[in-house]
C-alpha cells in the first residue's frame, strides 16, 4: 500500500459518511476531526511503546544556570512528549570528564536540601538529578561551567498535525492501523448536530476497540527472548547481605 496520507484518510471518512464530495462536511472540518483522532492514536502508541519515535538532542550548559527551556540561548526541544533519558557532562573541557546519566526527580519534595543546590559534593543521589517542570529542564547540582553539547536528551517527540493533503501519519505499521483514525473521525462527524448519534456511537466503539487491539499488538513489538526485569536503582538487592 502507498503511504497513508491525509487525503487517504479523508477519502475513507467520506466513504463512511456516504459523501464522496463536500456537502455537509468541508475538507477543513474533516481535517480537524482527523487530526484530533490522529493525535489520540499516536499517544496510544507511545503509551505502550515508549521508545517509538525516540530522538536525541544536544544542549549547551551555561555556567551557574540551573534551568533550560525553549526560550534559552540554546533551547531544549519544543516537541518533547516523554523524556526517556538525560545525560550531562559537568566539565566538557576536561578530556577525562564524561557524560553521566541524570536520574529523574518526579516529586521535588524528594529533594531534602535546597532545590538550587550548586555543591557537586552534596549527596542528593549517586548520579546528578534532573526535573522537568513547567516546560523547564533543571539540574541538580547546578552546572558551574559553560559546556558545548553538555546535555544529551533522549525523548519521544509529539506528533505534528497533518496539515497538507500529502502529509503522512507517523505510527508504526501505518497500513495496519490507519483505519482507526478514520473510524474515530467519522464518529465525530456524525455527532455534529446529532445527525446520526447511534451510528456515531458504533464508530466510537470501533475506534476504542481498534486502539486496544493496536496497543496489544505493539506492546511486544520486540519479541526476541523472554521479558525480564531491569534493576534501574542499582541497589544491592541481596537481602542476605550484611546490613539487611
Amino acid at each position: 500500500m502507498a503511504a497513508v496520507t491525509l487525503t487517504t484518510i479523508r477519502s475513507l471518512v467520506r466513504g463512511y459518511l456516504d459523501e464522496s464530495s463536500a456537502a455537509d462536511w468541508t475538507n477543513a472540518e474533516l481535517n480537524i476531526l482527523i487530526n484530533q483522532r490522529y493525535h489520540r492514536v499516536y499517544s496510544a502508541v507511545v503509551t505502550v511503546f515508549e521508545d517509538y519515535n525516540i530522538t536525541t538532542n544536544l544542549v549547551n550548559t551555561v555556567a551557574n544556570t540551573q534551568e533550560y527551556d525553549t526560550s534559552s540561548a540554546d533551547p531544549i526541544p519544543s516537541d518533547i512528549f516523554k523524556i526517556r533519558r538525560v545525560e550531562i557532562n559537568y566539565d566538557v573541557s576536561n578530556a577525562n570528564s564524561v557524560m553521566q546519566r541524570a536520574t529523574p526527580i518526579t516529586n521535588i519534595d524528594a529533594i531534602r536540601v535546597r532545590l538550587g543546590e550548586s555543591n557537586l559534593g552534596t549527596n542528593i543521589f549517586r548520579n546528578p538529578a534532573y526535573y522537568y517542570l513547567g516546560g523547564k529542564l533543571g539540574f541538580l547540582p547546578i552546572p558551574d561551567k559553560t559546556g558545548t553539547d553538555a546535555i544529551k536528551l533522549w525523548y519521544v517527540k509529539t506528533a505534528s498535525d497533518l496539515s497538507a493533503d500529502a502529509s503522512t501519519i507517523d505510527i508504526p505499521y501505518p497500513e495496519r492501523y490507519w483505519n482507526i483514525i478514520a473510524e474515530g473521525a467519522t464518529g465525530d462527524a456524525l455527532r455534529f448536530g446529532q445527525q446520526d448519534s447511534p451510528e456515531a456511537d458504533k464508530f466510537e466503539q470501533k475506534f476504542i476497540a481498534g486502539v486496544i487491539l493496536m496497543q496489544e499488538e505493539l506492546e511486544d513489538r520486540v519479541a526476541e527472548e523472554t521479558k525480564s526485569v531491569t534493576d534501574v536503582s542499582g541497589e544491592n538487592l541481596d537481602f542476605g547481605a550484611p546490613g539487611y
